[in-house]
């Protein structure tokens, strides 16, 4: 196949390449937010002379997005001026090798010019031992395990094999507390306890309030610490028990601190989940559970299905806060979205003086509140409030979701939301 129509098939595929990729990756162009918005619009009516005008303005404005020199780009390659399309191809592929825009120009580049030679990719970055130990931003009940996990293959095995004994599909459902917090009633070992659900945990239950429901806690061993937003590693104990929730009965180690305050709740996330794919009505007030093995392939719909990337157990998505890539997990135990403080100034959000006090696992601590742009896909919050404060980086919690029946699909590593 000949260059002219290798370019010819791929410019063909390039409307719906933009689409997908807008609202499956985001823009850091928050900046420049009119002249991109007008670049979009101009671009889907196929006036790709008014959207390389707007594109291009925008890039006055900001230098470090690959998403609009490569929007640049396929403006170019539709109006077949092969020299600006090589140069903002290029552009894009070597400043930017690692992104999807990089690795996208990069193949575009390649299709229109046999000469060009894709940069070399550096080595994948690994999650450092700080990232490991980052705490779940339960607001007032933030944990993270801290244990160490045994190899892969081993803790596959140990899965499949728990897997095999549990239900395909199972669900229950939730209150939304004054706070946003998913609140959920469950058993301990055939004891009633409340707790939240927290995707951003594994599964924390203080010991007083598993005393006062009625627990033998006799077999509980020494277990490593635990750590929230405050910082503060906190001494457990670990156990096996039997949890039930809804229509899922499953047996998992708990961890226990010694005791509790008044604002401290328990926590069960990931440990519970661990296997399933999860969809959440924050209307309806329903979790539902999925196993991979259970899951059908879905047509992906580009307006609504956000890439994920699993991370020591979290689901974490890119989006763009003030013109600024972003990485943050998704937590739903987290009633507010919070950055850490070096996050928040590297984002440019400006305190308002407005603060927030809290308290959890590792004692108390003070978050203050600031305004920001986000943009998930094609999910838009203008002036968003966002807390500033705490030992992780950033978390995105249940006031970005609100109103969304939202899954993660672990499987084909999406966030999907439906409308």
């Amino acid at each position: 196949m000949n260059q002219i129509l290798k370019s010819n098939i791929l410019a063909r595929t390039l409307k719906s390449s933009i689409i997908a990729l807008t609202l499956g990756f985001g823009s850091a162009a928050l900046g420049a937010d009119d002249s991109y918005k007008l670049g979009l619009q101009a671009y889907n009516k196929n006036d790709f002379t008014e959207a390389a005008r707007h594109f291009e303005a925008a890039l006055q404005k900001t230098q470090n997005d690959p998403l609009l020199w490569y929007y640049d780009a396929l403006c170019y390659h539709h109006l077949k001026n092969w020299s600006m399309a090589k140069s903002r191809y290029k552009t894009t592929a070597n400043s930017f090798p690692l992104t999807e825009p990089g690795r996208r120009a990069a193949a575009a580049l390649k299709a229109i010019d046999p000469s060009f030679v894709p940069p070399k990719a550096l080595a994948a970055a690994t999650v450092s031992a700080q990232g490991e130990r980052q705490p779940s931003n339960t607001q007032a009940n933030n944990e993270k395990p801290a244990d160490s996990k045994p190899t892969a293959s081993a803790d596959d095995a140990a899965l499949d094999q728990e897997l095999a004994g549990l239900p395909d599909s199972a669900h229950f459902y939730f209150k939304k507390s004054q706070q946003g917090h998913m609140e959920v009633d469950l058993m301990v070992n055939g004891h009633p306890v409340k707790a939240i659900f927290d995707t951003g945990a594994s599964a924390l239950f203080y010991k007083d309030q598993l005393k006062e429901a009625g627990l033998d806690l006799n077999r509980a061993k020494a277990g490593k610490g635990t750590r929230g937003w405050a910082g503060v590693e906190v001494s457990t104990e670990v156990m096996p028990a039997q949890i039930k929730l809804g229509t899922l009965t499953r047996t998992i180690n708990i961890k226990m601190p010694e005791s509790s305050n008044s604002l401290s709740t328990n926590l069960i996330g990931q440990d519970f989940i661990k296997g399933y794919q999860y969809e959440i009505d924050d209307k309806g007030g329903r979790v539902d559970l999925k196993k991979k093995l259970a899951a059908k392939q879905e047509k992906l719909n580009p307006l609504y299905d956000i890439p994920i990337e699993i991370i020591a157990g979290k689901e974490f998505i890119v989006f763009t806060v003030n013109s600024q890539y972003a990485k943050a997990f998704i937590d739903t135990g987290a009633s507010n979205t919070i950055f850490d403080a070096f996050s928040a100034a590297r984002f440019g959000a400006v305190p308002t003086g407005e603060v927030v006090h809290m308290s959890g696992v590792g004692g108390d601590l003070t978050m203050k509140r600031a305004y920001v742009n986000i943009r998930i896909g094609g999910m838009y919050r203008d002036n968003f409030p966002i807390l500033i404060g705490g030992s992780g980086a950033c978390a995105l919690g249940q006031d970005l979701m609100e109103g969304w029946k939202y899954k993660v699909d672990r499987e084909n590593k999406l966030l999907r939301f439906f409308h």
